[in-house]
């Protein structure tokens, strides 16, 4: 009995801990969960739900977080094992046959944070699976942790929270970011490191009896073997092919390289959708620009390629035309996750970002008062403290909840428990004792019929 408490216990923890992460990372980029979503919508053809993609993410997290939670307290575990077992096969059985037909790379079961292919996380899946499957077969024999109000309560909070959590960084920037292009990354370095001739290996494609082979140039294969193709083999590792920063004029001249060894701050604007962004927007940028060239700096705005609205915006104000990028929509939602979003770049560093509503032209100057280095110290610093710090809070008032539950709503238990097995012993006594009286009444019946027989 004590094996299985102690394997209950490791089962709860292992499914419970990874939920909570999972959930807790995703929380925190409501966007990013958003672009996962739309992925896997598209390769199961249903892209006409892609309008949903971010309230879906934001909903599926918050359940996944909450599932964890409840699993990692034991609270609601009746619910919590169903919700918990049935997420789990059918993800399990999604990314299986996502890996077999190699559909998707990336799982996103945890954000940007931790990067898992699609059979790595099958065999993940596959561990939870065995973990929840013993949870929910043993679900109606764990105790209470408290008053099921209480539990409820309990899972209400924690959901409040987490739904100001993922409003938060939707309608702002990501409280924490894990991806190429959250502060403090060195864009030059990985700019350098991918582009570098070093980095590449050529490789030559031939064919022998229906078998492709890669040869390179000091072994290449004897006449038997026909030629096929040339092709370019990175040599470092594969997800460093992730980062994507390319950004056009409307020549075609690929720029991105002037931006992150440019020796002045640059401003870059991020505009994701900008049918959404009112002229109040486009006449702060147009002040911004004028700003931030009277301070010796560089400002341009990166668009979406072939948005027509921009054309429109361009002749309404000349400067925002002139200072006019293009990108990938997906190039432009990993650089900021704020549509109209500033992200600021000085020695090929992300020094930092604002939402596209709070930036003003006195965060210009504001700016240049300031060391970026500096300025990018205290960003990354203050991003890494609410990271850990919520993280460490998370699991702190889980420990206090089951302590203080277990003190109070046990001693209230073994209370009544202690009262019940009293009032059993009074019971057992009247009992015993109303026994003892009918024996001793039907003797002495039987010895009186008998006295006067004779």
């Amino acid at each position: 009995m004590r094996l299985l408490r102690i394997l209950m216990f490791l089962f709860r923890l292992v499914f419970g801990v990874t939920f909570v992460l999972s959930g807790f990372f995703k929380l925190t980029d409501p966007v990013g969960t958003g672009l996962i979503v739309d992925e896997y919508l598209r390769v199961l053809h249903l892209s006409f739900l892609d309008f949903g993609a971010v309230a879906f993410g934001m909903v599926l997290s918050l359940t996944e977080f909450l599932i964890g939670i409840a699993i990692l307290m034991c609270v609601r575990m009746r619910v919590a094992s169903w919700a918990g077992l049935v997420m789990i096969v059918f993800f399990t059985v999604l990314t299986f046959f996502m890996a077999l037909y190699d559909a998707v790379e990336e799982c996103g079961c945890f954000g940007e944070a931790v990067h898992l292919t699609m059979w790595e996380t099958f065999f993940k899946n596959v561990v939870l699976t065995i973990c929840i499957v013993p949870i929910f077969l043993f679900r109606k024999h764990f105790k209470l942790v408290a008053p099921i109000p209480a539990e409820w309560a309990f899972l209400a909070t924690y959901g409040v929270l987490a739904l100001f959590c993922v409003l938060y960084s939707y309608t702002n920037i990501p409280l924490v970011e894990y991806g190429n292009f959250r502060v403090g990354s060195n864009l030059s370095a990985r700019l350098e490191k991918i582009s570098g001739s070093d980095s590449f290996e050529t490789v030559f494609i031939y064919e022998k009896d229906g078998r492709q082979e890669h040869f390179d140039l000091e072994h290449l294969p004897d006449t038997s073997w026909r030629y096929v193709s040339t092709e370019s083999v990175y040599l470092g590792d594969e997800r460093d092919l992730l980062f994507d920063m390319t950004l056009s004029t409307d020549d075609g001249e690929i720029v991105t390289e002037s931006l992150v060894t440019s020796e002045v701050p640059v401003f870059l604007f991020v505009v994701l959708r900008p049918e959404r962004l009112g002229d109040a927007y486009w006449k702060k940028v147009d002040e911004s620009i004028d700003s931030v060239a009277l301070h010796g700096g560089m400002a341009r705005v990166a668009a979406p390629v072939m948005e027509p609205l921009m054309d429109s915006v361009a002749l309404r104000y000349p400067d925002i035309g002139r200072n006019m990028l293009y990108g990938d929509y997906r190039t432009l939602v990993s650089m900021s996750r704020s549509n109209g979003g500033v992200m600021l770049i000085h020695n090929g560093i992300v020094v930092k970002k604002w939402a596209g509503w709070k930036f003003s032209s006195e965060d210009v100057r504001r700016t240049f008062r300031m060391d970026t280095e500096e300025v990018t110290a205290r960003e990354t610093i203050a991003q890494r403290l609410f990271y850990e710090s919520s993280i460490l809070m998370l699991f702190l008032v889980i420990i206090i909840f089951r302590y203080v539950c277990g003190i109070i709503y046990g001693r209230k238990f073994h209370r009544l428990s202690a009262w019940e097995r009293l009032r059993s012993r009074r019971k057992a006594s009247r009992k015993a004792a109303r026994n003892m009286k009918r024996k001793t009444r039907g003797g002495s019946h039987g010895s009186e019929s008998g006295d006067g027989e004779k």
